[in-house]
């Protein structure tokens, strides 16, 4: 799945998801027990430490998107 306005992606894996630049992993993150909104503020924080501007609320979008069902406090399983 893209990132909206971005070069990136991120991909889904059995136990983690890929963050993606043309192809090339770029990072992983474990996702079991993490809540969305954990998750999505350490991919934000990666993608600024690289100098993408990304709306953190469309990231969460996009998260959601990924885990269909999941509250956005509760543990992603």
């Amino acid at each position: 799945m893209r990132i909206t306005g971005t070069q990136y992606s991120i991909e889904k894996k059995p136990k983690v998801l890929e963050l993606r630049k043309a192809g090339q992993v770029i990072e992983t993150y474990e996702f079991l027990g993490k809540t969305v909104n954990d998750l999505t503020d350490e991919i934000w924080e990666s993608l600024r430490r690289k100098g993408v501007t990304v709306n953190k609320e469309l990231l969460l979008e996009d998260m959601f998107k990924m885990f269909p069902g999941v509250r956005r406090y509760g543990p992603i399983k």
